[in-house]
């Protein structure tokens, strides 16, 4: 299987365990290059590893407990990622959600970008 794919599975996968795993919340920032961009569907843009680590660990504070399906198409230089999502968020309340993530890649299959959008 194609590296970025494999990431991109990982990635998921540990989404699912980081509101619980301090270890899978580190291994999602560690795949990020130190100069990425996460562009969250909540308009927070974080440009740099403090930013991007203070993103997801204020991702994963919200939500508590997440379970992911996701189907990945990769293009030549951009990964789409269809997902959907079911959630229970810190206050207890339930939720699900339907979207995509975009995905580029460095030359060392780090990821340089990451745009999550939620369907409407």
């Amino acid at each position: 299987m194609n590296q970025k794919l494999e990431i991109i599975e990982h990635y998921f996968k540990l989404s699912d365990l980081a509101s619980s795993d301090r270890q899978a919340l580190i291994a999602i920032t560690n795949l990020f290059s130190n100069n990425a961009v996460v562009e969250g569907a909540n308009g927070v843009i974080a440009d740099n590893p403090t930013k991007i680590t203070s993103f997801f660990e204020n991702f994963f504070k919200d939500n508590q407990e997440l379970r992911h399906l996701c189907r990945i198409n990769p293009n030549s230089d951009e990964y789409k990622t269809e997902w959907v999502v079911a959630g229970r968020k810190k206050d207890g309340k339930l939720f699900a959600l339907h979207g995509f993530d975009k995905y580029q890649f460095n030359k060392q299959n780090k990821i340089s970008f990451l745009k999550v959008e939620i369907s409407k």
